[in-house]
């Protein structure tokens, strides 16, 4: 069996035109998409025909702030066309019931791991991970890094992919990496988009697609794609294991 897995973060509703035909184009069985509009996961889900979570982490106050054009609930997607059960939950969470503003702090919001277990053994799951000035290891990404892998230890996924905020060189990755398998190719120097980026410039590899080494998945083949948000695309396809003792 294969299955064809995208990973982006997609800006808020900057470039909604180009994520909706990059999904069509790649035709992938799972997307999974970091700074989704509430309101814009219902409208990708219709388009893309395809069952899916949306797990809010902070409220945009107004349009205009970080330049999108709207406001709302504002969170991580999960889609997949693979029947299965959908869950998800906060490694760190305000103690207020309700959403935090954005009120110009990109760490104001709330941080998730949403997941599918698919109903044929599959677990994938995506994250938007911790921000940090100039991709520099802080103190709170460190805290919030020991919830999240006690958070995977339980939950065990095959994939784990998303913005991770964090260079493949620092502390965050590495420390990721000692549990799970990196795979983005280790020529590649950057995962923002050089064109659309604010950064104008920065080489980071912050985007990632990690697989358990003890998983059923094993990857075939990947690819990232810019032209479609500010950071690039993760294109993935990845073929079953066989266990020797079911031949």
């Amino acid at each position: 069996m294969e299955i064809k897995i995208l990973s982006l973060n997609i800006e808020g509703d900057k470039h909604l035109p180009q994520v909706i035909k990059l999904v069509k184009q790649e035709n992938p069985d799972i997307v999974c998409l970091q700074e989704v509009f509430e309101e814009d996961f219902h409208l990708l889900h219709r388009q893309f025909n395809m069952h899916g979570i949306f797990m809010p982490t902070i409220w945009i106050d107004f349009p205009g702030v970080p330049g999108f054009n709207k406001s709302g609930p504002f969170g991580v997607v999960l889609l997949n066309k693979l029947a299965g059960e959908f869950g998800g939950d906060y490694y760190f969470k305000r103690r207020k019931p309700e959403l935090p503003l954005y009120k110009g702090k990109p760490n104001a919001g709330n941080r998730c791991l949403v997941w599918q277990k698919t109903d044929n053994g599959l677990t994938i799951a995506t994250t938007h991970f911790t921000w940090s000035k100039n991709g520099q290891t802080t103190e709170k990404q460190k805290r919030e890094l020991s919830r999240l892998i006690k958070l995977l230890a339980k939950l065990k996924p095959d994939v784990l992919c998303g913005d991770f905020n964090a260079p493949r060189d620092q502390e965050i990755w590495s420390e990721i990496s000692k549990k799970l398998t990196d795979n983005i190719p280790s020529e590649a120097k950057t995962t923002l988009d050089q064109n659309l980026h604010y950064s104008h410039g920065a080489k980071l590899v912050v985007d990632g697609f990690f697989t358990n080494p003890r998983g059923n998945l094993a990857i075939k083949s990947i690819r990232l794609i810019g032209g479609v948000s500010d950071h690039l695309a993760i294109s993935v396809i990845m073929h079953s294991i066989q266990n020797p003792f079911d031949s």
